[in-house]
């Protein structure tokens, strides 16, 4: 493999495996698994950093052969500009939700597993994007997803358990499918190495031969998968219904990194394998790919528009930009991979802290629903700046980062002639700036629905009574605002 040999890549995965390891040993000790926590996350960004500022310009590449066995016989950790990036900003995100849970994870569940369980999932998304071969990418996949399954349902509220049914039984079809797909590729080209499948790929399109039958159809199998993790149209109906049930500081990771593996999966593998030999060439693949994209796009966006929870009408606004990222994919162009990473890279921060912030919100008002929020402009004004900027940033409005991303793919639909596409992103564009004003006049602009405000001690993690109900208004689970009165 043409590159640098760096074996500090592997802390990416050993640090948040020793954290979560050492978070275990020392459950109930919650300030330790704190610090512990925020030191081990805080490293690991400044270590992405360091070794983003200092790839090698000639092949922008660091990787670490595991046990010494170079690829593709061995398993090979790469660190390029693709994944450093993702990387780190997997870490700021990670951090500031980690500081977010001591106020919004309940004292009970935080002295139980979730540090554990939030580090795996560190791990998880951190290995998936280091992984340099399709085994090792589902082995990834398999750790990220069976943390997620566990913090998914960390606290036991009937809402939250009733749409885990629904992810974990889609997920672990997808993992099944997964794992048979890449079964079936190594028995097809001999490797599941991404660097080896692409030279072979390359070479069929080259010297003209065919690759082996049934290769068309497992790329499909593989992107049917990676359709499925990212939430792309038809696939992403169980995103809305999942995410929203989540306490803000789990609610900021699944929607700020998770749906983003998906995506970064098609990123690296549709230009050099999935796309197939034919590159130029009309294929199902090609053909499936742009229309799953445009209706990601203006499906989801029009969903937005209806939803009256803040957390739902984001998980709306997240689908319908994961459309942006696969049609910056596949108009497999340099400068649309750029503006896919870009664009990625700012909505996971945007994203997270739009999941962060509605929980602020939550802790405010006792609510999230726009249609009895209001007035949270005069009652918290920090609060309604930090939201403001943040909702612009994800509207695209310039001079903030998400305009920038949106302008390039525009910009290179327009150059590759993929008309009707560009016409979905600026539709989506659009309605994405009218879903940002809604909630921002709604809740923070307009006045205050109600004269009241959240009753003191209405929060999470409150004692149960014996007989296992919430004893007062600050028991389990969180109290919802509906007609002015606080309900279970």
């Amino acid at each position: 493999m043409s590159g640098h040999e760096n074996n500090w890549i592997v802390l990416f995965i050993v640090v948040p495996l020793t954290t979560a390891i050492l978070t275990t040993l020392l459950r109930g000790h919650v300030l330790v698994q704190r610090v512990l926590g925020v030191v081990a996350l805080a490293g690991l960004a400044a270590l992405g950093v360091t070794l983003c500022a200092t790839l090698p310009g000639e092949t922008n590449l660091f990787f670490s052969p595991l046990g010494g066995w170079d690829p593709p016989f061995g398993i090979a950790i790469v660190f390029d500009g693709l994944s450093g990036l993702l990387i780190t900003a997997v870490s700021v995100v990670a951090l500031a939700c980690l500081v977010d849970s001591v106020s919004s994870i309940p004292r009970p569940l935080e002295q139980g597993w979730f540090h554990p369980l939030f580090h795996l999932l560190v791990m998880g998304v951190n290995f998936s994007f280091l992984t340099g071969d399709l085994f090792n990418l589902f082995v990834a996949f398999e750790i990220m997803l069976m943390a997620s399954y566990a913090l998914m349902t960390l606290g036991g509220r009937a809402e939250q358990v009733k749409q885990a049914y629904k992810y974990v039984l889609l997920n672990l079809l997808g993992s099944t499918i997964f794992v048979l797909s890449a079964g079936l590729m190594y028995g097809m080209m001999g490797t599941l190495n991404y660097a080896d499948l692409a030279r072979l790929v390359h070479e069929s399109r080259v010297s003209g031969e065919p690759l082996p039958s049934g290769f068309n159809a497992v790329c499909l199998l593989l992107m049917l998968v990676f359709a499925l993790k990212g939430a792309l149209f038809p696939l992403w109906f169980w995103l809305p219904d999942s995410y929203w049930t989540l306490p803000s500081s789990i609610g900021a990771m699944f929607g700020g990194l998770l749906s983003k593996v998906g995506v970064y999966a098609v990123l690296r593998l549709y230009p050099m394998v999935l796309s197939g030999p034919g590159q130029g060439e009309s294929t199902a693949m090609t053909t499936i790919l742009p229309i799953a994209a445009g209706a990601t796009m203006v499906i989801a966006i029009i969903g937005a528009v209806g939803a009256r929870r803040i957390r739902r009408l984001l998980c709306y606004v997240l689908i319908s930009h994961v459309g942006y990222l696969v049609f910056g994919v596949l108009m497999l162009r340099d400068a649309s991979f750029g503006a896919t990473l870009h664009y990625m890279t700012q909505e996971m921060l945007v994203m997270g802290g739009l999941f962060l912030a509605c929980g602020l919100v939550e802790r405010v008002a006792g609510t999230d629903d726009l249609q009895e929020l209001g007035g949270l402009y005069r009652r918290s004004p920090l609060l309604a700046g930090v939201v403001f900027v943040l909702l612009m940033s994800l509207a695209g409005i310039p001079p903030l980062s998400g305009f920038f991303g949106k302008a390039l793919l525009v910009r290179e639909g327009l150059a590759s002639a993929h008309w009707w596409l560009v016409g979905a992103t600026l539709f989506t564009a659009v309605v994405t700036i009218m879903a940002a004003l809604r909630i921002w006049c709604h809740g923070f602009w307009m006045p205050a629905r109600r004269a009241c405000a959240p009753p003191e001690g209405a929060e999470w993690g409150a004692p149960r009574s014996p007989g296992g109900r919430a004893s007062g208004p600050a028991g389990w689970p969180p109290p919802r605002w509906r007609s002015g009165c606080w309900r279970r």
